[in-house]
């Protein structure tokens, strides 16, 4: 087990910086609360560099972590306020009519079925997101297909509407 220098941690967190950040939101809908969840994960990621095994799979080593420190902050959260009492934040998504008709769609979806979606519009391979979640490659599969079939109705629910 090799030991991972600050620099090349500095680096493999500079490389998945932006998609971190984009599952954190998706998870908290709140920019403060991703950042304290981005903080919390560096923190924790840095203390543990040195468990990575393979340096190849560090984005999905990270993103697991970031995820379980959202999650942790999420049920923080609930138990401190109601549900209808958490602050709206703004939405990292342009302000047109089909981008909003979209993002409303999005959050429609379970939080998990978002993150899929979004680590998959990121770039991220299938193997990459069962790293993530810890979970099969065809369960990664089926869970898409599922997520994309659910955002197709809400969509044409929409049109219809």
């Amino acid at each position: 087990m090799a030991m991972m220098h600050d620099d090349v941690f500095i680096q493999e967190i500079g490389s998945v910086k932006k998609t971190a950040f984009g599952v954190a939101f998706l998870i908290l809908k709140n920019t403060y609360d991703c950042e304290d969840a981005m903080s919390a994960a560096i923190v924790k990621a840095y203390e543990h560099r040195n468990s990575l095994l393979k340096r190849g799979s560090f984005r999905a080593w990270f993103l697991r972590i970031l995820r379980n420190e959202a999650y942790t902050i999420l049920r923080e959260r609930r138990r401190v306020l109601e549900t209808d009492e958490i602050p709206d934040s703004p939405q990292p998504f342009p302000d047109t009519a089909q981008a909003l008709d979209l993002h409303a769609a999005l959050m429609r979806l379970n939080a998990d079925q978002r993150n899929l979606l979004y680590l998959k519009e990121q770039g991220y391979s299938l193997e990459e997101i069962a790293a993530v979640l810890q979970v099969p490659v065809g369960t990664v599969k089926s869970r898409i297909s599922r997520a994309k079939d659910a955002l197709r109705t809400i969509l044409e629910e929409n049109e219809d509407a």
